[in-house]
């Protein structure tokens, strides 16, 4: 599998409208079974929050996904760790929806096989945010052994994104290509780059700033966020092999 990225200049997005891998006594880099081969998984993103889903003192409002990165990687998630400081691109994608610097960055990780942007909405043809009912999707070839990393903004926020946990997702469970729902899986976090305003009604959040990386830094680690008062969830992902 060589290395792939695809990227996309989205600075801005949000404030506009809103390898060759070799083997080993049948093993491939990934450590999986050579004979059952690599797998091309479609994976789709859903907005499934309402107009009133986050709960502000002006009344509910809908939460808005951001365009996002998705990587394969072997071993731990490489787009952050719980405790340590986020990296530059992971705190442009958490602050102000833009995933390009961090799928750049994740291309030069170890244990990195691909690296890609979700950035398109289903039925349109050009970058944006999805809101309610809409979704992207992609798709991701991947080796047994693979695991898949994502993280996409939660909008109404300061520096939220949704994302997988330290140790990824696994695409091959009990040596089978997985299949289905994977949200519980994905976590809403806080990068910890830039202090917090109340969800949905800062005016250093994207929706309502008036630029980019606007906001007091903070300073901080990155951990689960806390603080959102939501009437219902907002992100849905599903994985299915189509080879």
């Amino acid at each position: 599998m060589k290395r792939r990225i695809v990227t996309l200049g989205l600075a801005g997005l949000l404030l506009g409208a809103f390898a060759q891998m070799g083997s080993d006594a049948g093993k491939d880099k990934m450590g999986g079974s050579e004979m059952m081969g690599e797998y091309t998984f479609q994976v789709r993103v859903e907005n499934v929050s309402t107009a009133g889903t986050l709960k502000t003192m002006g009344g509910g409002v809908a939460v808005p996904l951001a365009p996002g990165v998705w990587v394969v990687h072997e071993g731990a998630n490489p787009l952050f760790a719980p405790g340590q400081a986020a990296g530059l691109g992971l705190e442009q994608l958490a602050e102000d929806g833009d995933p390009a610097a961090l799928a750049a960055a994740l291309e030069m990780k170890p244990g990195v096989a691909a690296v890609g942007v979700f950035a398109v909405p289903e039925g349109q043809m050009d970058p944006a945010p999805i809101f309610p009912g809409q979704a992207y999707t992609f798709t991701v070839t991947a080796a047994p052994g693979a695991r898949l990393s994502l993280a996409t903004m939660f909008v109404q926020s300061n520096d939220w994104f949704y994302a997988p946990g330290p140790e990824g997702i696994e695409l091959f469970p009990m040596d089978h290509p997985l299949e289905g729902e994977v949200t519980t899986l994905i976590k809403l976090w806080d990068a910890g780059t830039e202090v917090n305003e109340p969800a949905g009604e800062g005016p250093n959040q994207a929706p309502r700033q008036t630029g980019k990386n606007y906001g007091a830094d903070e300073g901080g680690v990155v951990h689960e966020a806390m603080g959102a008062e939501l009437t219902g969830p907002v992100i849905r992902v599903t994985v299915t092999p189509v080879k």
